[in-house]
């Protein structure tokens, strides 16, 4: 019985080769195993560490480039609105330079008119002049000249040009007013010597005025000498007189008897006059 039982337990602790090869073997699987699975679960914890990280830089890059494309759009309008902002200018310019050249135009035109017309005036009132003539002579009283509806006379006596003023009022009339060309030709192929015509400045230096007070400017119609090297005139010569020369005259001492010149009211010469 004893002899029995220190057999099987020697049989039961007993282990072959075998079986411990077989125990090494399957322990050295589950190291393997053990370290595999820790090795996995250590990677997956890694990349889960990571894993935000990789959002965060894929979100500021995604971030980035729609920040750049919003750049370049908004680029792209504002070089749009100054492209079609200067073309808008552009067209708006030309069509004012244009503008304004026709307006240029059609002012020159008009004045080209103006002058024409200016012209015709005159040549009108001319050949009325000359028509009334012939209907007017024999009507002047003796001693007057006549042309159209006027009548001339053309005194002998010499007076300052205030007193020859006077003077062709007392004679019904007044000191001559030359309008037309006509007029002026006629009266200069009537007298051989200077003469006061009724012309003067002696309320405003170089406003000239008839004696019926009509503005020289507003006949439209002027005689005075002018010539190279010479000052023309009026010119207001103050060396005879320090008061100025503000009375005109047909012709001059020294001649030139188809031009006006402004001289000294005191002088004395002869007059015109008409009614």
């Amino acid at each position: 019985m004893s002899f029995e039982f220190r057999k099987m337990d020697d049989s039961e602790n007993y282990h072959s080769p075998t079986d411990t090869e077989d125990d090494v073997y399957v322990n050295t699987v589950d190291c393997r195993s053990e370290l595999k699975n820790s090795d996995i679960s250590d990677r997956t914890e890694l990349k889960d560490k990571r894993k935000p990280g990789k959002i965060f830089r894929s979100a500021f890059g995604l971030l980035l480039i729609l920040g750049v494309l919003l750049t370049l759009c908004v680029v792209g309008i504002l070089y749009h609105n100054n492209v079609v902002s200067y073309e808008i200018l552009s067209e708006q310019y030309s069509n004012v330079t244009e503008i304004l050249m026709t307006q240029e135009h059609k002012a020159k035109e008009i004045e080209k008119l103006y002058e024409a017309l200016k012209v015709k005036h005159l040549q009108v009132q001319e050949e009325l002049a000359a028509c009334s003539a012939n209907k007017n002579n024999g009507q002047c009283e003796e001693g007057w000249k006549s042309l159209g509806l006027k009548c001339y006379y053309f005194s002998s006596s010499k007076l300052n040009w205030t007193q020859s003023r006077d003077y062709c009022v007392e004679k019904g009339g007044h000191m001559v007013i030359i309008t037309s060309q006509t007029e002026q030709d006629f009266v200069v192929s009537q007298i051989g010597e200077t003469h006061w015509i009724g012309l003067n400045d002696l309320e405003t230096e170089g406003q000239w005025m008839w004696v019926n007070n009509q503005p020289l400017k507003e006949t439209g119609v002027t005689f005075w000498y002018s010539a190279p090297g010479r000052p023309d005139e009026p010119d207001n010569w103050k060396e005879e007189d320090p008061s100025g020369e503000h009375c005109a005259t047909l012709g001059h001492d020294t001649g030139d008897t188809d031009k006006w010149f402004d001289v000294s009211c005191s002088r004395i010469k002869k007059c015109i006059c008409e009614k």
